[in-house]
């Protein structure tokens, strides 16, 4: 049986190239974040551009067994937003 995973943040750098070690480990991967990456096409089985602050949202992408679940978000900003925007979803 096919592990599934699913990654946050899977449109920057990191969370990026996480998709791509767990797609060459064999896993079936949903990526999810606000934008799609901007330097190269993903490797997501699935990818859903959304904001993981929206409880529905959450829960709309969330509609099996993941096997593995792993957060990259993150976004450098004001020291104001910051917080809010880094810690608020996890």
């Amino acid at each position: 049986m096919t592990k599934c995973a699913l990654i946050c943040g899977a449109g920057g750098f990191i969370g990026g190239h996480l998709v791509k070690w767990l797609k060459n480990d064999g896993f079936w991967v949903r990526g999810v974040d606000l934008k799609f990456h901007e330097f190269s096409e993903t490797k997501a089985d699935d990818f859903v551009v959304g904001d993981l602050r929206d409880q529905g949202f959450c829960r709309a992408i969330v509609d099996r067994r993941f096997d593995e679940v792993l957060s990259t978000c993150g976004r450098w900003v004001a020291p104001a937003t910051f917080l809010r925007v880094n810690t608020t979803p996890t």
